[in-house]
This record gives structure tokens, sequence and C-alpha cells, in this order.
């Protein structure tokens, strides 16, 4: 029988890697955090659709432009569908710098709506949807 205090730190710990893999731009550590065959919805940020592959391929040139890309991730609301898949809504926020004698700042922020699942890994994300609130 799972433990659902357990669950729910596991799962937050693995939107953590997510959310560090970004910053450090760690693309294979990224993919990682999703399941084989996950799918991912960023477009209401411009950004891309599909496996987390092609995601990561996409960000990597996107983020090239910025010198610093700070994200954070918090306010995680799990809801267990059953003992093995759950759906989680959590905020992220995520400053960027693009460099120069004076440099430009963006902040984007928003919510990721997430499946995801229990694997032989251990908790991976098998879809998620990006919910973009607003740039500035």
């Amino acid at each position: 029988m799972p433990n659902e205090a357990l669950d729910r730190a596991h799962i937050t710990d693995l939107l953590s890697r997510y959310t560090w893999a970004l910053v450090d731009r760690d693309w294979q550590a990224w993919k990682g955090v999703f399941t084989s065959d996950a799918h991912v919805d960023y477009s209401t940020a411009g950004g891309p659709v599909g496996t987390p592959s092609e995601a990561a391929e996409t960000f990597s040139q996107m983020l090239s432009m910025f010198d610093v890309a700070l994200s954070a991730g918090g306010n995680i609301a799990i809801t267990f569908d059953n003992e093995d898949t759950a759906k989680v809504r959590s905020v992220y926020t995520m400053t960027m710098r693009i460099p120069g004698d004076q440099p430009t700042y963006m902040q984007a922020s928003g919510w990721y709506l997430d499946t995801i699942v229990r694997t032989a890994e251990g908790w991976r994300i098998h879809n998620r949807f990006e919910h973009l609130a607003y740039v500035k």
C-alpha cells in the first residue's frame, strides 16, 4: 500500500528537479523527469507541443539568448486519481536576462497542469500543459 505523504514528497521533488534542470539547462536531466511517452504543451507561451525531446531542443535554442534564466515553482496541489496517477497543479515564475551594457529583463509566470504517474523509476510527468498568465 503506497504512502500518500511519501508520494507527495516524491512528486514535489520531481517538480523541483524539473525546475533546476531548466535553470541549469541540463536537458538530459530535464527530459529525465518525464515518462518515455510523455506529451508536453507549452503553446500558450508560444512554445512547443510534442515530446519532451522536441521541447528540450526548442528550449535550448530559445534560452540561448539569455545569460540568466532563473525559474521557481510552488503552490503544488496534488490530487490522486489512484495509487499510481496524480493530477498536479503548480505555479511557476521565470526571470530571464538578456546581457548587455544595460541588461534587459523579462519575467513570465503561469501554472502547469500535469498528469504524473508512478513508474519503475519513480514518479514521472506523463502529460504537461503550461498556462501562461503573463510576460513582462
